[in-house]
């Protein structure tokens, strides 16, 4: 091999790109507008999105460990914005919905998600969306054949 490996062409790379600098945007417009976490806001917008889950499809569907979705559904428990119930389904398990608090703020929290991400997006053209948007649909599908 001759030459410097071109790392900055790589797919993985360039999304791995483009993830740290839309985390940082989010990041910044949760915790400035809500006092939120980005870890935080996905949680709370995917109880509002799903209703009650539990800790374990509240991490599936937020795609975090369930570690990670437990110590922060505590942390908006404490914030009044989540509630535990018991899981009727499984005498062991709990159920996190939305508080009244809770539902206010996932209203706000969807709206500056919108918001924000159309500010991202902004760059592209509406066709340049779309392709993008079937791009990313057609290459999570098919990740999904592997899991």
């Amino acid at each position: 091999m001759t030459g410097k490996y071109d790392i900055e062409a790589l797919f993985t790379y360039r999304l791995h790109v483009l993830k740290k600098q839309t985390d940082r945007t989010m990041s910044d417009a949760f915790e400035s507008a809500l006092s939120l976490s980005l870890t935080e806001a996905r949680l709370l917008l995917s109880v509002g999105a799903f209703g009650p889950l539990s800790v374990s499809d509240l991490g599936r569907v937020s795609n975090l460990d369930r570690s990670q979705a437990s110590r922060a559904t505590d942390v908006l428990e404490r914030k009044g914005l989540l509630a535990k119930t018991s899981n009727e389904a499984d005498a062991r398990g709990v159920l996190v919905a939305l508080t009244a608090q809770g539902r206010g703020t996932y209203r706000r929290a969807a709206t500056l998600s919108k918001a924000t991400n159309e500010a991202i997006l902004a760059t592209l053209s509406e066709h340049e969306r779309e392709v993008l948007a079937a791009v990313l649909a057609k290459l999570v599908a098919s990740r999904q054949d592997d899991e």
